[in-house]
């Protein structure tokens, strides 16, 4: 059995029973940082072996998780924070577990948070619909990342990291400018209705931005504190 476990985005009390005692049952968890896991398998008294299973790891770790599960044994697999699968190499993994299994593992989600649906429920935003895009690219891309996000038609979520969240809103801000002016788009620009910007949500310093985007920046500018962190973006149509 392979489970799919999600933890806490920040606050350790946001964690289900269930997820508790798969974490406690099962033969080894895989985990991105096993520091970062071990603090929350501490937390509840949780003595399974950890396994370090991330985005760098080679074709051989599969392997030994792949003969894992063929041994018969029980894994849950865990990222950093929120459900793996989302902006994680969580989905490369299942996929290699269906491939050479097939029916013969199960593979199970035991849901829990997520940054997107935290941040989706307190925006305000009507998310009937949305698109989320995960993390712009660094540099390649880019433009062409923000010019998806201010064409589309539906709210989209982006997550991004504390050294380029002024970036990427000032950029924002520019493409929506470029585009408004641009008579060559302008029939496809879709004008932003608001944006909310969500940092270190359900931790102690969780703070929530919404307004115009140059107000945003502005307010965390004022503040280097306001610069730490993670953040959820979401740019509402």
């Amino acid at each position: 059995m392979l489970y799919i476990v999600g933890t806490p985005i920040g606050n350790l009390e946001d964690i289900s029973l269930r997820a508790l005692r798969i974490l406690g049952e099962v033969d080894f968890i895989l985990c991105e940082d096993t520091r970062v896991t071990k603090k929350l398998l501490e937390h509840y008294k949780i003595k399974t072996p950890v396994i370090s299973y991330h985005q760098h790891s080679d074709f051989s770790k599969t392997d030994y998780i792949l003969d894992l599960l063929g041994q018969g044994k029980d894994l849950a697999l865990v990222s950093d924070a929120g459900t793996p699968g989302i902006s994680d190499p969580g989905g490369k993994l299942i996929q290699a577990v269906t491939d050479k299994f097939g029916e013969d593992v199960k593979i199970e989600s035991v849901p829990g948070p997520s940054a997107v649906t935290a941040a989706l429920s307190i925006s305000g935003i009507p998310t009937d619909k949305f698109i989320f895009m995960g993390f712009p690219p660094h540099k390649k891309g880019r433009q062409t990342f923000l010019k998806k996000v201010i064409k589309s038609e539906l709210p989209v979520v982006v997550y991004e990291s504390k050294h380029r969240i002024i970036k990427f809103l000032e950029e924002l801000k520019g493409m929506e400018k470029a585009m408004r002016d641009d008579e060559e788009n302008k029939e496809k620009f879709k004008e932003l209705a608001s944006v909310v910007v969500c940092r270190e949500l359900s931790k102690m310093h969780e703070t929530i931005y919404r307004g115009e985007t140059e107000d945003i920046i502005n307010k965390i500018k004022d503040s280097r504190d306001d610069q730490k962190g993670e953040f959820v973006v979401i740019i509402g149509k």
